[in-house]
């Protein structure tokens, strides 16, 4: 899984381009509820996201 295949994808679904790291990682989150990525997909995916600057957001917890 590479960043190039996810952006083809989320292209192809959204009608739209993107080369931000955090939209690219939500819509790897959401392939992988959707069942069309494998868990290994998914993790490798998040890895090479996060490698890229992809930052998931912060939560505080009050």
């Amino acid at each position: 899984m590479n960043v190039s295949y996810l952006s083809k994808r989320f292209a192809e679904m959204k009608k739209y381009e993107t080369d931000c790291m955090n939209k690219l990682m939500d819509f790897a989150k959401f392939l992988y509820i959707q069942g069309h990525l494998s868990i290994t997909e998914f993790r490798n995916s998040m890895k090479v996201l996060e490698a890229n600057g992809a930052e998931s957001p912060a939560y505080e917890m009050n």
